[in-house]
Parts: C-alpha cells; structure tokens; sequence
C-alpha cells in the first residue's frame, strides 16, 4: 500500500494516548463535545443530550471498548479509502481484498455519495444532511461538500464505531451546525429524536446510507422502519454492494468479512429496487455508482480532450464500461 502500517497501541487506559483517552487525559471518555451538547448516559439504555435550551439534540449510548486487535468496517473502509485511522489488522485484511472488486465497489460507491450530496446541495438546495453509518472522515466530508452550497447548512452523523465517535465529536469543535450522535440505525425512534433534534424539520433534508446497509441482516426492514418515519420530500442517498456482477469476487470477499467477525450481506438489484419502493427515483434511476451522472456523456466516458481521466474527489475513477459490484440511487419519499 505504499505506508507502513499502523500497530496496535501498547497503552494502558489512562494513558494520554490510549484509545479510549480524550484530549483531557481521561479513560473512556468522548473528545470534548460542543458547548450546546450535555450528555446524560445510563447504562440500561439510551439517554438524551439537551443543548442549552433545554431542547433535545442527539442520543448517546453506553461505549463499547475498541480492540485494535481485531478488524472493524469502519477502519477497512479508511484503509480503502486511503485514510490513516486504522490498525494492522484492518491494513492485512484489506490487503487480503486487494484484488477483489468489493474494494472499487465501495470506493465509487463513497465517491458517487458525495457527487450525490453536491447534486442535492447545487440543483434542489437540500442544507440539511443525515449519514446513518457514517464512518472515519475522509476528505470532502459529508459537510465539507455541504458547506460550500450554503452557509447555514447543517450535517448529523451516526454512528455506533467508537473511534468513529472520537472523530465525530471532535468535529463538533467546529461551526455548531454539525452534529454526532452514536445511535443504533436500527432504533428507529431514537434515530427519529435525533434527527428531529437538530433538523428543521419542516425543510427538506436528505439521508446518505452508502457502506452501511450490507452490514445489517434486516436492513431493508430497518430503512422500512425509517422511510416510514421520514417527512415526505425527505430525500434518501442509497448505495448498496450486490453479487450480481462478479459473483464469485463478492461471495468470498463476504465470506472473508464474516470469518472475521464483519458481518456482510451484499444483495441483488430486485431486493434493493424493493427497498426503495416509497421513493421516487431521479435519472437515471437505480444504477452502479459510477453510471449515475446527471448529464452522463458516454462519448467521453468521462475522460477529457486529451483523454486523460479526470480525477477530483466526487467524480468516477471507474470507467463507465466496466461492471462495478454495487447499485447506487438517489430518491424523494412520497406519500
């Protein structure tokens, strides 16, 4: 991969660089949040933050321990995406993927999701944006994008990671229209609390699922749950890895993920159509994340007069004739 890398820290908890130390020296502890988020955690069960209102924000949850030991999704996708935020196991099993499509499946699915956001943000003026999964930040983030549309644009991400929480609250340093929240997806009404929270809820808003869904057995009974929840107008960002192009390549990369405790359910056009059912589909409809352009130009295949391919951190690395793992959509709930 060109980097050495990274071994699993040798701190014991207190340690001001152990893993689950905060920038306070403190075990266990999240990063220093923004002044409008309070947390009150309980063991039994979810709590709510209350910002300085009095008024709800987002839900935190009791902390798991991160074991640098063993692979997580969250830190393969970081080795994918060329991130730092991971540890050697993550870097070996990503290597074991190395030659497996699932990894340009993944990468242009994460690049088609913020062409995504940068298409809603320029031609619909969505402000508002939820990631359910949102994993390590990699530049552009989802706010990043967000932000050059608008100045008051506002970013809520979920995610239940613990590394991906310390990243997530040290964020919330910055302007205070960025949110973080460590709740379960499949909690449909704690996820509604947080939304509702920090949203106005009365504009549109958009929600990014990308690399989240294959990690849920029932996932489309989760996003079932959710559409149901969401205001009509809600727009939905959905890319999901499937099996039907390059079956074998998927299978036993699924099949590695799950022997290491990564559970992995890639699935076919049909079941994804399905769970999109409730939305209406933009052009051009549900296709691999590297096809979906709002004005594709198949004459170039997105090469420029020299033929040279461009490279940013939206646009398709992938060539438009070849086949890609993954199904990618964008779609409006309606009534």
């Amino acid at each position: 991969m060109g980097k050495k890398p990274r071994r699993p820290p040798n701190r014991p908890p207190g340690h001001p660089h152990h893993p689950l130390t905060s920038n306070t020296g403190r075990p266990d502890q999240p990063l220093d949040r923004a002044p409008l988020a309070t947390d009150t955690r309980s063991r039994s069960g979810p709590s709510v933050a209350h910002d300085a209102a009095g008024a709800p924000t987002v839900t935190t949850r009791p902390r798991n321990l991160i074991d640098p030991y063993q692979p997580n999704s969250a830190r393969l996708h970081s080795v994918f995406l060329g991130g730092k935020d991971h540890y050697e196991p993550d870097q070996v099993l990503a290597e074991n993927l190395a030659s497996s499509t699932i990894r340009p499946a993944i990468t242009e699915s994460r690049r088609f999701t913020r062409r995504a956001v940068e298409y809603l943000a320029d031609r619909h003026g969505v402000s508002q944006f939820v990631e359910l999964g949102c994993g390590l930040p990699h530049d552009p983030n989802i706010h990043d994008i967000a932000d050059q549309h608008s100045d008051t644009a506002r970013t809520l991400y979920v995610d239940t990671d613990i590394l991906t929480a310390a990243h997530g609250r040290a964020m919330l340093h910055e302007p205070p229209t960025r949110f973080f929240t460590d709740t379960d997806i499949t909690d449909t009404d704690a996820i509604m609390r947080d939304i509702g929270g920090v949203m106005h809820m009365r504009a549109p808003f958009a929600v990014c699922v990308s690399g989240t869904a294959e990690l849920l057995t029932d996932a489309p009974a989760v996003l079932a749950a959710l559409t149901e929840r969401f205001p009509v107008g809600t727009w939905l960002v959905l890319t999901h890895v499937t099996d039907e192009f390059y079956p074998e390549h998927i299978q036993a990369a699924a099949q590695t993920l799950r022997g290491v405790g990564i559970p992995y359910y890639p699935r076919g056009r049909d079941e994804i159509t399905a769970m999109l059912a409730q939305y209406e589909l933009l052009a051009p409809g549900l296709t691999t994340p590297h096809r979906w352009a709002p004005n594709p130009n198949p004459a170039h295949d997105d090469n420029d007069d020299d033929g040279i391919r461009r490279l940013s951190a939206t646009a398709p690395r992938h060539r438009a004739a070849w086949d890609l793992s993954a199904y990618a959509a964008i779609g409006q709930r309606q009534p």
